[in-house]
């Protein structure tokens, strides 16, 4: 482990440019509007991929129903053909300014919020999610995952964005009331619902109901505030600090502070933990989604030792979590100080991914949900993945051999 005697200047820098931004939900666009997605465009999870062939089936699927979804194709096996000869274009999120889990499908005409700096410039947008197992996000397009796209788009986005208060809603008071009753705000987010549902009284009885229900869609809110902190800091000459982090099911990527928007990757991870009833590993998409953007910034797998009920559901030891929750907190160079939960102990929860840190402790524990590799089945799972170390030394290596000064 790289010693704190070994946190740079321009380390510390980054750290406080994360810390200094205070995310605020404010309103809805389309994504065409907000992120330039044209006609023809898809947005998809993780690094760019390198060529259309290796798109694994999950992600194909989702690109497929998303082109039939927006009325570009008849059905799904058009779908798919359009996206392998790149007649549909295809543009990762985080080079959009978004984030979304899983396959992390985009599209122009679906809305999107808003997320902005309180605090000064930047702004990303947060997509939202549907609800259920059989969805877009985890590869599947029917009947069903089609109705759920039209009520999210039509009805729960419009109801939120109405409800939303004049000057906006912070994100991380509502974070930080989930991690207190014990979610990891990766896959559990029950703490952080409720505070949400609370903070919008002026919501509909349909919209609560549904939205208690589909807990999982304030994810996408703590993801969008999270990318919004860490892009501060991209540009800090010299920083080691992880501004990004994201998976395709094919490559894990990361991105650091001091060389900007590059990607460094490595072969994404196959998560283990608990499954359905009638699945197992072999059943498992290798690991995919933007949602690490959490562990990132600190929450989701790097939380394990304050969240004794997702260390049930992924069906691992209470204890292998606490011993694992405390080994992450290492790898981040500060104190976060915007929350507080009681498990977490005087250290708190850490600030600042420091990729040193990661390379040399082996990577970074991601809970993550699991997917179905055929494209039909859906969400089978919720599990431990992880961010390999090469990906963190990579960035060093390329750090080392830059020429640009650090910041002093």
């Amino acid at each position: 482990m790289t010693d704190a005697d070994d946190i740079t200047l321009a380390d510390r820098a980054a750290v406080d440019r994360i810390l200094a931004c205070w995310p605020v939900l404010t309103g809805l666009e389309t994504a065409a509007a907000a992120l330039g997605l044209e006609e023809g465009t898809l947005g998809h999870a993780g690094p760019p991929f390198r060529s259309r062939e290796e798109i694994p089936a999950v992600v194909l699927g989702a690109l497929a129903g998303a082109a039939v979804h927006e009325g570009w194709a008849g059905d799904l096996a058009h779908g798919r053909q359009l996206v392998l000869s790149g007649e549909i274009g295809l543009r990762a999120n985080h080079e959009i300014g978004t984030v979304s889990p899983m396959s992390g499908v985009v599209r122009p005409s679906q809305p999107v919020l808003r997320v902005e700096n309180a605090n000064g410039a930047g702004t990303t947008w947060a997509t939202f999610a549907e609800a259920g197992r059989r969805a877009l996000r985890f590869g599947v397009y029917d009947d069903a995952a089609r109705e759920g796209l039209h009520h999210v788009d039509t009805v729960i986005a419009p109801a939120i964005a109405r409800a939303l208060p004049k000057n906006g809603l912070p994100v991380w008071p509502l974070v930080a009331s989930g991690l207190m009753l014990g979610d990891d705000v990766h896959q559990r987010n029950i703490g952080g619902m409720s505070a949400f549902l609370s903070a919008l009284p002026e919501l509909s009885p349909d919209v609560r109901t549904w939205l208690s229900g589909a807990p999982q869609h304030f994810l996408n809110y703590a993801m969008a505030a999270s990318k919004l902190c860490l892009d501060q800091a991209s540009g800090v000459s010299g920083a080691r600090i992880v501004t990004a982090l994201t998976r395709n099911g094919v490559d894990c990527a990361i991105r650091v502070a001091g060389t900007g928007n590059r990607w460094f990757r490595a072969p994404a991870s196959d998560p283990l933990g608990g499954f359905f009833e009638g699945f197992s590993q072999v059943d498992a998409q290798p690991d995919l989604g933007d949602s690490a953007i959490v562990e990132t910034f600190g929450l989701g797998g790097c939380t394990a030792h304050t969240a004794p009920e997702i260390a049930r559901t992924i069906g691992r030891p209470w204890e292998e979590a606490c011993a694992e929750g405390a080994r992450m907190r290492d790898l981040f160079t500060t104190r976060c100080p915007h929350f507080a939960p009681a498990l977490a102990g005087p250290a708190g929860l850490g600030a600042g991914l420091h990729a040193a840190r990661a390379a040399t402790a082996g990577g970074v524990r991601i809970h993550t949900g699991i997917a179905h590799r055929d494209a039909k089945t859906g969400w089978i799972g919720i599990g431990v993945a992880h961010a390999p170390a090469a990906c963190f030394q990579a960035a060093l290596d390329a750090l080392s051999h830059s020429k640009e000064p650090e910041v002093t």
